[in-house]
C-alpha cells in the first residue's frame, strides 16, 4: 500500500507541461502569415513564436468572431511583455524593430468568457516587413501616339518615400522631365542604365531637367522625398511629366503644371488577406 501510495503521491507532483508553441513562418514572397485556430474552455490559449528580421516592423492582427478574444506579445529576446490587446483595446499592432528579435504572440481567451462556455474562433495575421517591402514596383513610362507627353500620378507616403519610373528614349530624341508636387521637399534622379546620375534635383533647385539622347536609353527616374518630410499618416501626392522630342527642336506644348491629385489614405502599410 504503501508503495502505491508513493507512486501515486509521484505522479501527482508530476508538472503539467504547456502546449508547445507553433513556429509562425512565412509564405516565399510574402510578408503576411495567417495563423486560424480556436479557443474555448479547455483549450482557452494558444502560442506562436516568429523571428522578426533587424531593419523590420511587426504587425499583428487579430479577428475574431468573439470580442472576448485578446492577444498579448511577448518580447522573448529582453523576457518583457510588450502589449496586451485587453488593456489597450487594439485588434491591429506594430512595433519597428533595430535589431533581430523573437516575440511570443499568445491568443487567448477572457478567463470569465472561458467560464461561460464560449467558443472563439479566430485568425491571426503576422506581418514583417522593411522599407523595401513597402516600395512601389517599378512603373514603365509609355507615350501614346502622336502624344510627346506622358504623365503619372502617384503618392508618397511614411515608410514608403520612393517610386521609381523607368522610360526608354530612342537615339536623336530629347528627354525632358518635369514634377509637380505641393511638397517642397519631393525631388527626382534620372540615371542611365550604367547607373550613372545624371541630375538629382534635391541640388539643382528646379523640378525639371532635360537632355539630348545620343544613343537608345532606358533611363531610371526615381521621384523620391526625404523620410523626415512625411511623417506618419502623411501621404505627398505628385505628377510625374516625361516628353520626347526630335533633338534641336522647340519642347513641344503639352506638359500641365496644374496640381497632383489629392491625396488618398495612407497605403504605406502592405495589406493582409482577410
Amino acid at each position: 500500500m504503501g508503495v502505491s501510495l508513493g507512486m501515486a503521491a509521484a505522479c501527482m507532483a508530476l508538472p503539467v507541461l504547456a502546449d508547445t508553441p507553433d513556429t509562425v513562418s512565412f509564405p516565399a514572397n510574402s510578408v503576411w502569415a495567417q495563423e486560424i485556430g480556436n479557443l474555448n474552455h479547455d483549450s482557452s490559449s494558444h502560442d506562436y513564436t516568429v523571428a522578426i528580421a533587424a531593419g523590420k516592423t511587426l504587425q499583428v492582427k487579430l479577428i475574431s468572431n468573439d470580442a472576448n478574444a485578446y492577444f498579448k506579445v511577448t518580447d522573448q529576446s529582453h523576457n518583457q511583455e510588450v502589449l496586451d490587446s485587453h488593456k489597450t483595446g487594439t485588434s491591429n499592432w506594430s512595433t519597428p524593430n533595430a535589431t533581430a528579435t523573437t516575440y511570443t504572440i499568445q491568443v487567448y481567451l477572457d478567463p470569465a468568457a472561458a467560464e461561460r462556455g464560449e467558443t472563439a474562433k479566430y485568425a491571426l495575421q503576422i506581418g514583417q516587413y522593411g522599407a523595401e517591402d513597402l516600395r512601389p514596383p517599378t512603373t514603365a513610362v509609355t507615350f501614346q501616339a502622336n502624344k510627346p507627353w506622358a504623365e503619372q500620378d502617384g503618392s508618397l507616403a511614411a515608410g514608403a518615400t520612393a517610386h521609381d519610373f523607368t522610360v526608354s528614349m530612342a537615339t536623336g530624341m530629347t528627354i525632358s522631365v518635369n514634377l509637380v508636387s505641393k511638397n517642397s521637399q519631393v525631388h527626382f534622379k534620372v540615371q542611365d542604365p550604367a547607373q550613372k546620375q545624371l541630375i538629382d534635383t534635391s541640388t539643382t533647385g528646379s523640378n525639371t531637367w532635360s537632355a539630348p539622347v545620343a544613343t537608345a536609353t532606358t533611363y531610371t527616374i526615381e521621384v523620391y522625398a526625404d523620410p523626415t518630410a512625411l511623417p506618419s499618416g502623411q501621404q505627398a501626392p505628385f505628377a510625374l511629366q516625361v516628353g520626347q522630342f526630335t533633338a534641336g527642336a522647340a519642347q513641344p506644348a503639352g506638359a500641365t503644371t496644374a496640381a497632383p491629385p489629392a491625396a488618398a489614405a495612407s497605403t504605406a502599410q502592405p495589406s493582409a488577406s482577410q
